[in-house]
């Protein structure tokens, strides 16, 4: 091990020491008992590699403690949730200590991933007030391995193609609170702001996932899910379907009712073609849900509010 040599971020290399990965779990173990830092160490010491890049090490960090998770065990679902927590506000802020509000608005807004109205409706008073009174980043410190993986693969800001991050947890929470309230009342709404940022934020409030993942973008995504309903013809059904496209490009969940379509042998027209039935209307809408489907966890819900089988 005193050979390897390690890739840092700006490409440079410099020899693997132990001591600076003891220190990040020192950190990220303190306070939790029955875990230990030894057993984090020995478990990753067997995937360590010559001129692996400090970015794979911190990931090979928290698949180790998220590998000794057990019912016997279960304080390293905290320690992985630090690590990853860790390595969000070094990609995002270059740095442990996280920015003003301002600040990280600006230059998300520069990214293209922020709706840039946000500036138009908040004064830098207001900001200000965001920062040093309403967000409490070391809330980020209560979420657990599973729920930082969530958040990094589903909710969190991020370039899909690169895997570029470009927001931690609790600036989320805070873009969302003002997004939803940037046309209240100046004299009310930094108290509707502070008190939903902390609803969400300490989870008595749960959002669904489009608003989670869209309503701070330029996409505006307001709404979580839509419900369509598809009559039974060919307009309505090709209707449906670009609907669908329209939708999901958007981050909207969808519920389509295809309850109206034919089953299958049903006549049709003067009788020369007969129905193929449901399932293959049912293929098509899946197709067009997957041509424009953004994340992982988007998925169509068929409604079906007739009584018999289609």
């Amino acid at each position: 091990m005193v050979n390897l040599v390690v890739t840092k971020r700006d490409g440079s290399t410099e020899p693997f020491t132990l001591r600076k990965i003891h220190r990040v779990l020192e950190w990220a173990t303190e306070g939790l008992s029955n875990v230990s830092v030894s057993e984090v160490e020995l478990k990753a010491n067997t995937s360590l590699y010559d001129s692996m890049d400090t970015n794979s090490i911190h990931e090979l960090l928290i698949k180790s403690s998220a590998d000794l998770i057990s019912e016997k065990t279960p304080n390293y679902q905290y320690v992985a949730a630090r690590l990853i927590n860790y390595k969000l506000r070094k990609d995002v802020y270059g740095q442990y200590e996280p920015i003003d509000v301002y600040s990280h608005i600006k230059k998300n807004i520069h990214e293209g991933v922020y709706d840039a109205d946000i500036l138009n409706q908040y004064t830098s008073e207001e900001f200000k007030y965001v920062t040093e009174n309403i967000i409490k980043h070391e809330r980020d410190d209560d979420f657990t391995y599973v729920g930082m993986e969530q958040f990094r693969g589903k909710y969190l800001v991020q370039n899909r193609a690169t895997g570029v991050l470009y927001e931690t947890p609790q600036m989320l929470y805070a873009m969302i609170s003002m997004t939803l309230f940037a046309k209240y009342d100046k004299d009310i709404r930094m108290k509707y702001v502070k008190d939903f940022y902390d609803a969400i934020s300490q989870f008595y409030i749960s959002l669904p996932t489009p608003i989670m993942a869209g309503v701070r973008t330029p996409t505006r995504q307001f709404s979580s899910c839509v419900v369509l309903e598809s009559d039974d013809s060919l307009n309505s059904i090709n209707a449906a379907a670009s609907s669908i496209v329209s939708y999901i490009s958007k981050k909207a969940g969808l519920g389509i009712n295809a309850g109206k379509i034919r089953a299958v042998g049903s006549h049709i027209g003067d009788g020369s073609v007969v129905h193929t039935g449901l399932i293959p209307f049912l293929k098509y809408f899946k197709a067009a849900v997957k041509s424009c489907c953004l994340t992982p966890d988007t998925y169509v819900e068929v409604l079906d509010e007739s009584e018999d089988t289609r």
